[in-house]
């Protein structure tokens, strides 16, 4: 065999491929596949709710089964939010919510007080009282019932007028004042009126109720239960709850007879996370929380300073307080 053929024989034997038998199939190198984890989806921050040093009165608040809604003063402009009760989350509100109205007949009337007069408007028609307006001593508070037909004056430190819209006079004078108690809130609750009495200067108040007669029914809310704001709503005919003014605390209360019908504790609302001790949980700024329904059989309590925002629903059957808490904004 020469050289050339031996050479054929070797190439063949390696490689059958050209030389008339079957071609060796190439191995090929798996294909690595990148598998990208997928990103996260990002969650908004929660929304937390902004704190002033000063001041964290719930100027507007509004509920029901489900949310919340309320606006925060104490920065250069009140602060709206609202929140859902069954998540927890809160959100900014670009507009200010509508104020619950405090009875459950809707107004008739309102009010339109000036320094010259108080007049009271049904629609666009407005009817000036006959009441002349002190300028030394203007009334510091004025307040309508849900029927337009009475109106109540502060006209001086300890008096109360009430005033009959229809004849156009007053009708009785409430003397509340009491010891250094001598600057009064008046706010009518269906037929009584309820006076909340505070020093003139500091947050602090004790409040009663007056028939129609202008008669002294009871204290609001028992004794010593404090009414600096007066936060309160009706619950069904006869009964309103009121608010102690440091939120410690919720009654119901039969405003025709002055029978305090159930006292409801909210310690929860300051217990956790904000409490003086261990023992004694932290009281709200007087004045700065409020009260309104949130559906049949339950309350909401939206708290202010320490704890701005937080809500507590309070079921009336039983007492019961569920607790959302609001996230407070870090301080700049």
């Amino acid at each position: 065999m020469n050289a050339r053929l031996q050479l054929y024989v070797l190439v063949c034997g390696l490689a059958v491929a050209g030389c008339g038998g079957k071609p060796t199939p190439a191995v090929k190198k798996p294909v690595a596949v990148v598998v990208k984890k997928p990103e996260p989806i990002k969650k908004p921050d929660p929304i937390c709710v902004a704190a002033s040093e000063t001041e964290n009165r719930i100027v507007i608040a509004n509920g029901n089964l489900s949310s919340a809604q309320f606006c925060v003063a104490g920065g250069a402009a009140p602060v709206c939010y609202g929140v859902d009760l069954t998540s927890g989350e809160y959100s900014k509100l670009s507009d200010p919510p509508d104020a619950q109205p405090r009875g459950l007949e809707a107004a008739v009337a309102t009010l339109k007080v000036s320094e010259k007069s108080i007049e009271v408007c049904v629609a666009d028609a407005c009817k000036p009282l006959k009441y002349k307006v002190n300028k030394a001593v203007p009334p510091t508070a004025v307040s309508i019932n849900h029927a337009g037909t009475q109106v109540a004056i502060a006209a001086a430190k300890g008096v109360v007028e009430v005033w009959d819209v229809a004849a156009n006079k007053k009708v009785s004078t409430i003397k509340f004042g009491k010891g250094d108690y001598r600057c009064g809130s008046p706010s009518f609750v269906g037929d009584a009126l309820a006076i909340s009495a505070d020093v003139c200067a500091g947050p602090a108040a004790r409040g009663a109720l007056y028939g129609k007669a202008g008669k002294r029914l009871a204290d609001v809310g028992g004794a010593d239960f404090g009414t600096f704001g007066l936060p309160h709503t009706q619950v069904d005919n006869n009964t309103w709850a009121f608010l102690e003014e440091s939120a410690g605390k919720l009654v119901l209360q039969d405003v025709v007879t002055g029978k305090v019908v159930k006292t409801m504790s909210l310690d929860a609302l300051w217990s956790n996370g904000v409490s003086h001790s261990e023992k004694l949980p932290a009281i709200g700024q007087p004045g700065e929380s409020a009260l309104v329904r949130g559906g049949p059989g339950k309350l909401l309590v939206i708290g202010g300073s320490p704890g701005p925002g937080t809500v507590a629903v309070v079921d009336l059957d039983n007492g019961n307080v569920k607790i959302t808490r609001a996230l407070a904004c870090a301080a700049n």
